[in-house]
């Protein structure tokens, strides 16, 4: 009974996580975001709130929003991430910015 539920569960978990991927671009896709970072500094990283600014939304949540979905296309490597420090190392926080991975040539 114990194996039956553990494959009922993995077949789930499998179809769940099969559409996060289409999802996410998707919602990249309706939100523009490929777009705007493509236009806004090609080539070069940019953080999920400076994008996020761009958005036409007055959602206070945005930044974070897109933070959750640019993780997701990071880990599948539609964009690439990389942590900035800052420059006068006055102990602010680090932050993650991303750049188009060459897959979104495409």
């Amino acid at each position: 009974m114990e194996e039956e539920d553990d494959d009922e569960a993995c077949l789930f978990a499998m179809l769940a996580s099969a559409s996060v991927l289409p999802m996410g671009l998707k919602t990249a896709i309706e939100l523009d975001l490929l777009e705007i970072k493509k236009k806004t500094s090609p080539g070069a990283f940019i953080s999920a709130s400076e994008l996020a600014k761009q958005l036409p939304t007055k959602n206070p949540d945005a930044a974070s929003m897109v933070v959750r979905i640019l993780r997701l296309l990071a880990w599948c490597s539609i964009v690439n991430c990389s942590v900035e420090t800052p420059a006068d190392g006055g102990g602010a926080a680090v932050e993650r910015v991303r750049t188009l991975a060459p897959v979104c040539k495409f």
